[in-house]
């Protein structure tokens, strides 16, 4: 089975799958990768995804342009790390969407 063929498929799902996930060993926590601080990035995205169906457009916007920020930065992330932030940038986009 490869990995895109277990992504989940709602983000109730996703956000589920995001949070058994430990946060990667090879993030320095507190570091800046690219455009992003890798633990506040996560925090930001999974905190406005959590309330997508109440977001205001002003937060829709945020977790937009963190999403972008992101997407942005991703190749600055060790590799074993990305499908972690991958995820959260699904999330993102699966939130905005809601």
């Amino acid at each position: 089975m490869t990995y895109a063929s277990r992504v989940p498929t709602t983000l109730a799902d996703e956000l589920r799958r995001h949070l058994r996930e430990p946060f990667p060993d090879s993030v320095v926590k507190g570091r800046d990768y690219g455009e992003v601080d890798a633990v506040m990035i996560d925090a930001d995205i999974f905190g406005w995804a959590s309330r997508a169906g109440s977001l205001t457009e002003s937060d829709r916007a945020g977790l937009r342009h963190a999403g972008d920020e992101l997407g942005r930065s991703l190749d600055a992330f060790p590799e074993n790390a990305r499908p972690y932030y991958e995820r959260l940038i699904r999330i993102a986009r699966m939130a905005v969407a809601v």
